[in-house]
């Protein structure tokens, strides 16, 4: 029994280890930036990238910073917003990218569109500060 339960657990391990350097690989997080907004479609992709990115940091800080003022309940009914909301956000800027499906300015289009979102609900999130039960 004790066995089958380390077997499973280091299981887990290694399919966690996976998907995560899969998924870092995929999202392009292990490949340098080369932004310049005036550039090739490259740089301008990898500058779409960087503001995804810095948009993002800012979600994670202001969810954090507004966990922290609220009850054991309001941060769960948080957290079920907050997860429904991040379900919703790439398929959203998935579609809102499909015209340019296949070609070099997709991922400016999508990054783009993530951004935009990210900071929409950056700010959205203000609304939960110090709210009472």
């Amino acid at each position: 029994m004790r066995h089958r339960l380390r077997v499973a657990a280091w299981g887990a391990v290694a399919a966690v280890a996976l998907l995560l350097s899969g998924g870092a690989q995929a999202a392009g997080q292990d490949e340098p930036l080369d932004c310049n907004p005036n550039g090739n479609q490259q740089q301008m992709n990898d500058c779409a990238v960087r503001d995804f990115r810095a948009a993002d940091a800012a979600l994670s800080i202001r969810y954090g910073e507004v966990m922290k003022t609220l009850s054991p309940q309001l941060r769960v009914a948080l957290r079920n917003e907050q997860r429904t909301w991040l379900k919703g956000r790439d398929p959203a800027c998935k579609r809102a990218a499909k015209a340019s499906e296949g070609g070099s300015i997709w991922p400016l289009v999508f990054n783009a569109c993530l951004e935009k979102s990210t900071r929409k609900r950056t700010a959205e999130l203000d609304r939960w500060k110090g709210r009472e039960q």
